[in-house]
C-alpha cells in the first residue's frame, strides 16, 4: 500500500509541475499519459485495500475534474467523464474525502450539460444537490479535505483539513448556477430567489469586488422593477449604491488608485443612473394603471357614462380607502412572506431607503416627489451621452425624459400647470425631432416621435378649449333670481342662438375660433406629415374642411 501511494503521489507531483510549465511542446502528451497511469493504479489501490476504496474514488475525481479542465477533448467527453465520477461519488457525498470535489465536478458538469442544452438533467442535479447544503453546516469547521491534498502518503487523519470558506464558495457558484439555469428556463421566481441568494452569501463572504457585486445587485432590481415587484428592486437598487458609493468614497483617499478607476466609476454609476429611471417610470405607470382601473373597473349599471372624467381628482379618495388594487396586489406579491428573504441583512439601508419613493402615485405632490427623484437620475445619465456618439442612449433618455413629463402632467391638477408641463414635452420631442433630421437609418424613431408630438399638440388644443370653457363659465354664470319672463323674452328674441351664444363677447369666441383653427391646421400637419413618413395614404388639406351631412 506504501509504495502503491508513494507511486501515486511522485507522478501527480510530475502532473502538477506538467502543468505548471505551459511552454512546453510535450506538455499535453506527457499530461496525458500520467493521467493515465494514475488511474489505473489508483483502480488497483481501491481494489486491494478496501479502507482506501473512497479514498481512491476521490482522488480518481480529481483526475476527471483535471482532465475536462485540462486536455483538448470534445463537450461531450468532458460531461461523459464528469458524469461518471460523479455517479461513483454521490453514495459518499458527506464523507471528509468526497464533499468538495463532488460539489467542484457538480458544478462544472452542470455548466456542460447547459451548453449543450441538457437543462432537464442539470436542473435534477442541481436540486438534488441542495439537501447537503444544510447538512454541511451541521460539522465541525475543520472537517472536510480537498482531494488534492489526497495525492500523498500521510494517513487521512493527519492531512491539513480545507478552511470552510472554500466550501461556502463553491456552494455559492452552485446557487448561482443555479440560479442561470431557472433564468434560461424563464422561471422568474426561482430566479429572483437563488440569484438574491447568491449576492447575499457573496456580500457576506466578501467574495469578488464591490463594483462588481452592485452592478450584479442592481441588474435583479432592474429584474425585479420588470417584474412590478418594485419593494424587491428598490431594496437592492439601495444596496447597490451603497456599496459602490462606499467603494467610490474608500477610492478617492487614494489618489493614485482613483485616478485609475475613475471612469469605471463613471460607467457604473451611469448604468445605476438607468435602472433608477426605468424603476421611476414603472412606478408611475403602475399609479396610473390603479387609477384607471379602478374607474373603468366600476359595474356598468352605476357609472354616469355622461358624467365628465376627472379620474385623478374624483376617485383618490376611494383608492386610498381601499388601499388595495391591482397594480399593488402585484406588487406586493410575495413580499410580505418574503420580506426578509429578499434583504441584505448586512448592510443598513434605511436612511437610504427612506428617500427613495416607494409608495403608489395618488396625489400631484407625491408625483412631484417622485418626478423629481427619476429626473435627477435621468438628467445625470442624458448628460452622460451625446448626440453624435451615442446616438440611441441619447435618444432611449429623450423619449424618457418626454415619458417623464407625460406621467407628471397626468397627475396635475391645475389646468395652467398641466399645459406647462406638456409644453416642455413637447419642446423635448421637438428637440429630438430636429436632431433625426441630420441623421439616417432613424426613420421609425423620427415616425415615433413626430406621432408623440401630434398627440402632445392634441392634448395642449384640449387644455386650451378646457381652460377658455372654465373662463366662460365664470364670467357667464345665470342669476337664479331673475325674472323667468326675461329668460323667455331673451331665447324668443333671436331663436337662432343660445343664451351662451348671447353672452359670450366677440373677442372671446374670436380667440377660441383662432385657437382652434391653430390647433386644427397644426395637428392637420402632423397627421399628413407622419403619413408621408410611413408610406400611408393621407386625406388631402381640403378634406379637413368638408362639412358632415347627415
Amino acid at each position: 500500500m506504501d509504495v502503491t501511494l508513494s507511486r501515486i503521489a511522485s507522478t501527480f507531483e510530475n502532473v502538477r509541475n506538467t502543468i505548471k510549465n505551459k511552454h512546453s511542446s510535450e506538455r499535453l502528451q506527457n499530461l496525458k499519459k500520467d493521467i493515465q497511469f494514475l488511474q489505473t493504479e489508483l483502480i488497483v489501490l481501491g481494489k486491494e485495500n478496501h479502507d482506501l476504496y473512497v479514498r481512491s474514488l476521490a482522488m480518481e475525481g480529481y483526475l476527471a475534474l483535471l482532465t475536462a479542465k485540462s486536455m483538448p477533448i470534445s463537450l461531450i467527453d468532458k460531461r461523459n467523464i464528469l458524469q461518471t465520477s460523479y455517479d461513483k461519488l454521490k453514495p459518499y457525498e458527506l464523507r471528509e474525502d468526497c464533499l468538495f470535489i463532488l460539489l467542484r465536478i457538480q458544478n462544472l458538469l452542470c455548466y456542460y450539460l447547459i451548453q449543450l442544452d441538457q437543462t432537464s438533467l442539470a436542473r435534477e442535479i442541481l436540486e438534488n444537490i441542495e439537501e447537503i447544503y444544510d447538512k454541511v453546516n451541521q460539522f465541525k469547521p475543520d472537517t472536510f479535505l480537498d482531494a488534492e491534498d489526497l495525492f500523498t502518503t500521510e494517513p487521512i487523519n493527519t492531512i491539513k483539513r480545507i478552511n470552510p470558506e472554500k466550501i461556502d464558495k463553491v456552494i455559492t457558484n452552485n446557487i448561482q448556477m443555479q440560479a442561470f439555469l431557472y433564468n434560461k428556463l424563464n422561471l422568474p421566481d426561482k430566479y429572483t430567489l437563488y440569484n438574491h441568494t447568491a449576492l447575499r452569501r457573496q456580500l457576506e463572504m466578501k467574495e469578488g469586488t464591490p463594483q462588481d457585486w452592485a452592478l450584479r445587485t442592481a441588474r435583479l432590481g432592474n429584474y425585479f422593477t420588470y417584474l412590478n415587484q418594485l419593494n424587491h428592486a428598490r431594496h437592492h437598487l439601495c444596496a447597490a449604491y451603497h456599496v459602490l458609493r462606499t467603494c467610490h468614497d474608500n477610492c478617492k483617499l487614494m489618489p493614485e488608485e482613483f485616478i485609475l478607476q475613475k471612469a469605471d466609476f463613471e460607467i457604473q454609476f451611469l448604468e445605476l443612473s438607468h435602472h433608477w429611471v426605468k424603476y421611476g417610470l414603472a412606478l408611475f405607470k403602475l399609479s396610473r394603471k390603479n387609477i384607471l382601473n379602478k374607474y373603468f373597473t366600476q359595474p356598468a349599471s352605476k357609472a354616469d357614462l355622461w358624467k365628465t372624467m376627472d379620474v385623478v381628482n374624483e376617485n383618490i379618495e376611494n383608492l386610498e380607502e381601499n388601499g388595495k388594487d391591482v397594480g399593488t396586489e402585484k406588487i406586493g406579491k410575495g413580499d410580505c412572506s418574503a420580506d426578509n428573504i429578499f434583504t441584505f441583512p448586512s448592510l443598513d439601508l434605511k436612511d437610504i431607503e427612506n428617500r427613495v419613493p416607494k409608495e403608489t402615485v395618488k396625489t400631484s405632490e407625491s408625483a412631484r416627489k417622485l418626478f423629481a427623484f427619476t429626473h435627477k437620475w435621468l438628467m445625470r445619465a442624458k448628460h452622460y451621452y451625446d448626440f453624435e456618439q451615442h446616438s440611441a442612449q441619447y435618444i432611449t433618455c429623450s423619449l424618457q425624459l418626454a415619458e417623464l413629463y407625460e406621467h407628471l402632467a397626468f397627475f396635475e391638477r391645475n389646468i395652467d400647470s398641466q399645459y406647462s408641463i406638456q409644453k416642455r414635452r413637447a419642446d423635448v420631442l421637438e428637440a429630438l425631432n430636429s436632431l433625426l433630421k441630420t441623421c439616417d437609418n432613424v426613420m421609425s424613431v423620427q415616425i415615433d416621435v413626430i406621432r408623440e408630438l401630434s398627440q402632445v399638440q392634441l392634448e395642449l388644443m384640449a387644455l386650451n378649449l378646457q381652460k377658455l370653457w372654465v373662463e366662460e363659465s365664470q364670467t357667464n354664470i345665470l342669476n337664479l333670481d331673475i325674472d323667468a319672463d326675461s329668460i323667455i323674452h331673451s331665447l324668443d328674441s333671436e331663436s337662432n342662438k343660445t343664451l351662451t351664444e348671447k353672452t359670450l363677447s366677440a373677442s372671446c369666441k374670436n380667440a377660441l375660433l383662432r385657437k382652434m383653427e391653430a390647433a386644427t391646421s397644426l395637428n392637420g400637419r402632423l397627421f399628413r406629415l407622419s403619413g408621408q413618413l410611413n408610406g400611408n395614404p393621407v386625406p388631402s388639406e381640403s378634406s379637413f374642411g368638408m362639412d358632415l351631412k347627415i
